[in-house]
């Protein structure tokens, strides 16, 4: 009786194994089910729909839908879907009802760029990545003398990824400029001057002399006193101040 009890779970373990290899012999040779596709969007706004995903497999790979499960190239889906320009990572598996299944990652804008003509989005690694026609991204925008690449697109880069992590900081502010010389500017959304950050080295110690200046020096002088305030050299702050208009005389 005992060697019984001992053997009797062996054999519906060998029993169970042996259910899901032809379970998987089955399903490997049965017709793809359709494709499907899911996305993370990190939080971001949408910049492609899992149908236009579908659709770019589709076109790029027909015959897929009418392989035998265990013929498709799940390393090539991923490959293809991956040619999406929004989205950075994709992978692909299958499903026990027979579906192939894409999972995507879109890339996170934090910057739109609008420079020499051009218009793109800066993500959170860096990447450039195309508008969507599905419609603008809510982000701050960066403008003037900006380089589709190289050190003055990278600063435009570290000072958005800088408000990026410091989102309570980021509301502040709606736009980026970059002048001639290299210099980054702010616009805020309160009050009409701008903020001269100069390079986005020791962006910690720049913004805690702005913020110290708005909570202690504007309430008393006024937002609308001031057309520049400049952060640009370490521990400084220079507001300047607007120029009263002359009247002219008849």
């Amino acid at each position: 009786m005992k060697k019984r009890i001992k053997i009797a779970p062996l054999c519906i373990l060998l029993l169970l194994a042996a259910l899901i290899v032809a379970a998987n012999l089955w399903r490997g040779g049965s017709q793809v089910q359709g494709i499907r596709v899911d996305i993370d969007y990190c939080g971001a706004d949408t910049l492609v729909k899992p149908q236009q995903v579908s659709d770019l497999l589709m076109q790029r790979l027909p015959d897929v839908t009418s392989q035998r499960l265990r013929d498709v190239d799940l390393g090539q889906v991923a490959a293809v879907a991956v040619t999406s320009p929004w989205l950075c990572r994709c992978e692909a598996s299958t499903t026990i009802g027979g579906a192939v299944v894409v999972h995507g990652v879109q890339h996170r804008p934090i910057v739109r760029i609008c420079a020499r003509g051009e218009e793109y989005y800066l993500d959170d690694k860096g990447y450039r990545v195309p508008l969507s026609p599905l419609g603008s991204a809510d982000l701050i925008v960066a403008s003037g003398n900006i380089p589709p690449r190289g050190k003055g697109l990278k600063q435009v880069w570290d000072l958005a990824s800088y408000l990026d992590g410091h989102p309570r900081l980021a509301t502040l502010f709606d736009q980026i400029y970059r002048d001639s010389r290299g210099d980054l500017f702010l616009t805020p959304k309160l009050g009409n001057h701008i903020v001269q950050i100069g390079s986005p080295d020791n962006l910690d110690s720049k913004f805690i002399n702005l913020l110290a200046f708005y909570t202690r020096a504007l309430p008393q002088a006024g937002w609308e006193t001031y057309n520049q305030i400049s952060v640009k050299y370490q521990g400084q702050v220079v507001a300047t101040r607007k120029q009263p208009r002359k009247e002219i005389k008849q």
